[in-house]
């Protein structure tokens, strides 16, 4: 495992020294073919080669007046410009995301408000608030609210009381069984 990692470090460093070869077109190849020998799209190269007129793609290099020379710095320019074009659109489409995240933050947060027409009245007892839409409340329904209240904090209590006040008893003399430690003790005293 050692060697493959060594290898692959001696080639990475090889291909990151290695000196870019010139390449040499001939004067019949196109600017379609330079493109795709290059991996360099078209329209960049012939932005750099200020060539406006996108049905030029399919001249010959001869017919326009390009030489190796002229694609030589075109295709330095590129790679001089390369990471600054990556980083637009890097950073456009971070922001698109970004911001749409943000307008579907924005809708989710005012969805809570679409059916929020009646208004809660709050009314304080000695148990507790109660709240309600304004047309249910009567003295009636505070009566009831309040008994609810009461009886569900008398339910939990009940229920703390039951599980820390357990009574220890044997599961033998709750089936109505009798263990068999008590035959033994009565053995054991003759």
């Amino acid at each position: 495992m050692k060697k493959v990692i060594i290898l692959l470090m001696i080639v990475f460093t090889l291909t990151c020294f290695a000196k870019d070869k010139k390449l040499n077109f001939p004067p019949s190849s196109t600017l379609l073919e330079v493109s795709a020998q290059t991996n360099i799209p078209v329209k960049k190269i012939a932005q750099y080669l200020k060539l406006e007129d996108q049905t030029e793609f399919n001249v010959t290099l001869q017919k326009l007046g390009i030489s190796n020379e002229d694609l030589e710095k075109a295709f330095a320019e590129y790679h001089n410009n390369k990471v600054s074009f990556y980083t637009g659109i890097i950073l456009v489409g971070m922001g698109i995301v970004f911001v749409s995240l943000l307008l579907v933050g924005f809708i989710i947060n005012s969805l809570q408000h679409v059916g929020e027409r009646k208004k809660k009245t709050v009314v304080q007892t000695s148990v507790g608030k109660v709240t309600a839409p304004r047309d249910h409340i009567s003295s009636d329904g505070i009566v009831a609210a309040i008994t609810a209240m009461f009886l569900h904090d008398a339910e939990e209590r009940d229920k703390i009381d039951l599980t820390w006040k357990r009574q220890t008893i044997s599961l033998w003399q709750a089936a109505g069984m009798v263990e068999n430690r008590v035959f033994e003790d009565r053995r054991g005293r003759k």
